[in-house]
């Protein structure tokens, strides 16, 4: 029963500590498709008071994200990819969001601090297809074996 009760309590702790840097992704896209742009860019740099020191690069990611839907479409769907963990202090999550013309990825890190999560790093990019073919060419050839 002692031994429930610890597991329980760790796997409880682990989880609000995981759902922290989830919720602030998932705040995020809530803000983004609700056409909150700058506001889903300034919520998910706010764990990090060390932005400040960068807003050119800030504003530069709120212009490049306030122009994707003229460039790509509208938004249809968000999907987490993948969580790679590198111990219990840092994350990289991806998300692959499709818009009408074509896929885009999103990525973020986070690293653990005394009182919970820090966002480290935000980015997005429309290279995973082209990597999705490279394996897929690797895997392609690797079953002709």
């Amino acid at each position: 029963m002692k031994l429930s009760i610890i597991f329980l309590a760790t796997l409880l702790s682990f989880n609000s500590l995981a759902a922290d840097y989830q919720t602030e992704i998932d705040d995020f896209f809530k803000l983004y498709q609700s056409g909150k742009v700058d506001e889903a860019v300034d919520s998910i740099y706010r764990t990090n008071k060390y932005v400040s020191s960068i807003p050119d690069q800030i504003k530069n990611v709120k212009t490049q994200l306030n122009a994707l839907e003229g460039l790509i479409g509208e938004i249809n769907r968000i999907g987490k990819i993948d969580t790679y963990a590198v111990g219990e202090n840092f994350v990289h999550v991806t998300y692959l969001a499709t818009y009408d013309r074509q896929p885009v990825r999103y990525e973020f890190q986070f690293f653990k601090v005394k009182s919970g999560w820090r966002i480290y790093s935000f980015s997005f990019d429309d290279g995973l297809t082209e990597e999705i073919a490279t394996e897929a060419r690797k895997a392609a050839l690797s079953s002709q074996k």
